[in-house]
């Protein structure tokens, strides 16, 4: 969302002058939102509602912080969050994980959204303020209910300190029964908000003035009635003989219409169109050059507005009176609206409110191609609901018939990994793309329909969808999506030895493009680590993922850390692999854990881990990995192919074995798919035939064990991919040392001294496991090895042939990098993030993460407990 529309919505309006003082009311109000979690303000339009908040709010004891949002009808969850972290921006917040983040988590599913509230309510608590309130003015507007399902997460945790502040002409579905019985909510309804007899007394003071007992009667104390009534009777009519009700509210106002000059009457119905009057946008809608002194003259009759102070003073009309300008309007000039929605939409900075403008004016094509603006940085960050949501808003024909509509509904689909339904929409998007000639877009879509179909497993129909596509023409994006697929297909028919090749030729087109979504679309599989050549392809991707990233923190620059942590561990560098491990485990933190970056990184845990010959943190990352599939998909259990799931069985399997745990590997080996489910299978048929070798060996039946590896060896090349033709030269030799076969033996393994000698790669030999290679160390070798093979093997035995010590302290407990402590010591100062970021030359976002990484690692909650820490330890801080 724009910056401009967010200041907009978090300013709170300026407060009305000739208010007049309501005691009974103000003194109710002000302790509630002294002391109370909730405190609600339901009643229909023109109750006062903004106007009671604004006069209590100018009134805040000093040091109060204050998040104010002035919902809209177009606010999902997405949009509210984006207002609310950046209403909470001033007040330097000890956010754990990056707001943006929090975001992508609340959209994805309700149980990530309670995590996304929980980690809203962590800041809150460690706020320095002595009290906080967050205010959502008009929040009947707001149609998603998953903004309130995840409001209602927040007052379940929410710290004494703060309060919610809710004002709308309907309950909230919020849990107000419950919180009534616990005396947490504060309630002013319709009695409370309705003038007395005394207000309107005050109000009428004067010499001719109306009969207030007769007013107040008329109006039944609606505030908009009586300042209505008064304004009519200022006018010179006589006091009402009938009720002000809304159709009478109607009736009056097309009289202060009417009364209007000629051009100020016709500027206020063609501005009407905009949600906020400014001079420079409504002169742009309206074509009226004097629209600053007109809405100089609208605030000076105080036609029921509230006015907002920024660049440009703003204005912003009650809904009543909007209400009655838009429907004036329609009946008036029906042949303008069209034309004044579009010239709203071309000066409109925010692209969703652009399409909703653009819909209302019947241009569906203009609206689509905001919708693609709106939806780039939304799926960039993983956040797929909304981008479904802005779908919705269009015609259901249209959503139907519309290949941008279909493309976009693919593309959220990937991002939920809902193959399924990828497929069917990238398919009605190409029909669509095909009819109409737009060959760049039916080229990008024929090739997500093809990405749909490999990851659903269905890989014949992939490989024939891409070798059908004429990709001549094709755009950078495009072609180089179209090399990672062909590369995947690859991996799928176990091509291993060309894989390399492939993620090369990707890499060539990606480095002409700077977009991480289109980065994170190429590597999606980042497991591959240890395919023939990949150890020259990985430095090259973690490099462009650092170049497009920037200083912010994504996706995909976590899958790098991890990736980098996998090729430590394939060179046998296992300190440097548990740094890696830290710096994605602390991105992974701060963008919130989003399942795509976890699932790479438990698997990473997972094998540096069985590489220390560390069984807790193994079992642990593998739990994780495994509760993915346990979780139904979008579209069905489909969509969660069996063939993924059998690598990660094996995967476990191989690990189970590295740690030398019978159990482990037992479970984990009856929990793989039988063969006939797993839809492509040839990507780990060689592997899985690995697994009766090693539950023979688990049972002692090495002859058994030694002719099973013999025959796989057979076909060595088959086995070359991650590292187990290097595990299983190691495993055979210890089949055959079992059953004395010494020179056998040796012979088995020189192949492996001469490869490991030429690559310098070992992460085969790490996952032969500690115990194997003491075995195999301890030997008496004679005259079977050279001094240079024995010399490597013991060499192998001392570094990993047992348990590695406990690992280091993590980032837990410290200790801070330098520029940690520098930040630390502005932060005991005083200084604000913003002051920080500029004396330090960074930008916000870095500061807001070196003060995320001090609470980590210090292990506590709030800025003033780490100014603290630093005057107490203040030598010891480096």
């Amino acid at each position: 969302m724009d910056s401009q529309i967010i200041l907009t919505k978090i300013q709170p309006p300026r407060q009305r002058s000739g208010l007049i003082h309501r005691a009974r009311l103000e003194e109710r109000l002000a302790e509630a939102l002294a002391q109370r979690p909730l405190t609600l303000l339901c009643a229909p339009a023109g109750f006062g509602k903004t106007a009671a908040l604004t006069q209590q709010i100018a009134r805040l004891p000093p040091g109060t912080a204050l998040a104010w949002i002035t919902a809209d009808e177009d606010d999902d969850l997405h949009r509210f969050l984006q207002s609310l972290f950046a209403a909470l921006e001033p007040y330097d917040l000890p956010w754990r994980a990056e707001p943006d983040a929090l975001i992508a988590v609340a959209v994805d599913e309700r149980a990530d959204r309670r995590a996304a509230a929980a980690g809203l309510v962590n800041a809150l608590a460690g706020s320095e303020a002595p009290r906080g309130l967050i205010v959502v003015d008009d929040a009947h507007r707001i149609e998603d209910r998953s903004v309130f399902d995840f409001l209602g997460f927040v007052l379940e945790r929410l710290p004494p300190q703060w309060g919610l502040v809710i004002a709308s002409r309907v309950d909230p579905p919020l849990p107000l029964a419950r919180m009534r019985a616990r005396d947490e909510l504060a309630e002013f309804r319709q009695a409370e908000l309705s003038f007395t007899q005394d207000e309107v007394r005050t109000l009428v003071a004067g010499g001719d003035a109306p009969d207030a007992t007769q007013l107040l009667a008329r109006t039944g104390g609606w505030p908009a009635g009586v300042r209505l009534a008064l304004n009519a009777w200022q006018r010179g009519h006589k006091p009402m003989t009938r009720a002000v009700d809304r159709d009478m509210f109607e009736f009056l106002a097309a009289e202060v219409l009417e009364e209007m000059p000629a051009e100020l009457r016709e500027f206020l119905l063609r501005s009407s169109v905009l949600p906020q009057l400014c001079p420079s946008r409504s002169s742009a809608v309206t074509g009226d050059a004097r629209a600053a002194e007109w809405l100089a003259e609208i605030e000076r009759r105080g036609l029921f507005v509230q006015v907002q102070e920024g660049p440009e003073t703003t204005l912003t009309l009650h809904d009543l009176v909007r209400e009655f300008l838009e429907e004036r309007l329609r009946r008036d000039h029906p042949e303008l609206l069209p034309e004044l929605l579009r010239r709203a939409a071309a000066t409109e900075p925010d692209p969703v409110r652009r399409m909703s403008y653009l819909l209302r004016a019947g241009d569906g094509d203009q609206a689509e191609r905001a919708l693609e603006v709106a939806a780039e940085p939304l799926l960039a960050d993983s956040a797929a609901e909304p981008v479904l949501r802005l779908i919705e808003q269009f015609p259901r024909e249209r959503q139907e018939s519309s290949p941008i509509l279909q493309m976009l509904r693919g593309e959220a689909a990937w991002e939920r990994w809902d193959w399924r339904g990828m497929a069917g929409a990238t398919r009605r998007a190409i029909e669509g793309f095909r009819k109409s000639g737009d060959r760049q877009r039916l080229q990008r879509a024929q090739v997500f329909e093809a990405t749909a179909l490999v990851g659903g497993g269905w890989l014949e129909d992939s490989e024939s969808r891409l070798a059908g596509i004429d990709l001549s023409g094709a755009d950078v994006e495009t072609l180089a999506l179209a090399l990672a697929l062909r590369t995947w297909h690859r991996i799928d028919n176990g091509d291993f030895r060309r894989v390399a090749e492939g993620y090369n030729a990707a890499l060539d087109l990606l480095e002409q493009t700077h977009r991480p979504r289109v980065w994170g679309h190429c590597f999606q599989r980042t497991l591959y680590v240890w395919f023939p050549g990949m150890a020259t392809v990985i430095p090259r991707l973690v490099s462009g993922v650092i170049n497009c990233s920037g200083e912010r923190t994504t996706q995909m620059r976590a899958v790098a850390s991890v990736m980098s942590a996998w090729l430590s561990f394939w060179r046998g560098e296992l300190a440097p692999a548990l740094e890696h491990l830290e710096q994605a485990e602390s991105d992974a933190r701060w963008l919130g854990n989003p399942v795509r970056v976890t699932m790479f990184l438990n698997s990473a845990r997972a094998l540096v881990h069985a590489g220390r010959g560390e069984r807790e943190p193994v079992q642990r990352a593998l739990d994780s990995i495994f509760s993915y599939f346990s979780v139904a998909p979008p579209s069905g259990p489909i969509d969660r192919p069996t063939s993924m799931h059998g690598h990660y069985r094996f995967f476990a399997v191989r690990l189970a074995d590295a740690l030398g745990d019978g159990a482990m590997l037992r479970e984990q080996a009856a929990r793989i798919p039988p063969p006939r489910n797993i839809k492509n299978l040839v990507m780990i048929e060689a592997p899985l035939a690995t697994v009766p070798a090693r539950l023979a060996a688990l049972d002692g039946r090495h002859e058994e064990a030694a002719a099973t590896w013999g025959r796989l060896l057979e076909q060595e090349e088959k086995l070359d991919v991650l590292g187990l033709a290097e595990e299983s030269r190691l495993r055979h030799a210890d089949a055959l040392l079992h059953l004395g076969r010494r020179a056998d033996a040796a012979a088995v393994l020189k192949p492996l001294f001469k490869r490991v000698a030429e690559t310098g790669e070992l992460g085969g030999v790490l996952l032969a496991g500690s115990a194997v290679l003491a075995r195999i160390a301890g030997v008496a070798w004679r005259n079977e090895l050279e001094w240079t093979e024995l010399a490597m093997l013991r060499g192998w035995a001392q570094r990993y042939g047992a348990p590695a010590a406990p690992a280091q302290a993590t980032a837990a407990a410290g200790p801070l990098s330098a520029r940690e402590v520098d930040v630390l010591a502005r932060i005991a100062a005083g200084e604000s993030n913003k002051l920080i970021a500029r004396a330090l030359d960074l930008s916000p976002h870095t500061v807001k993460r070196h003060v995320a990484n001090i609470l980590e690692k210090l292990d506590i909650s709030s800025r003033s407990q780490a100014a603290d820490w630093y005057r107490a330890k203040r030598p010891m801080a480096r």
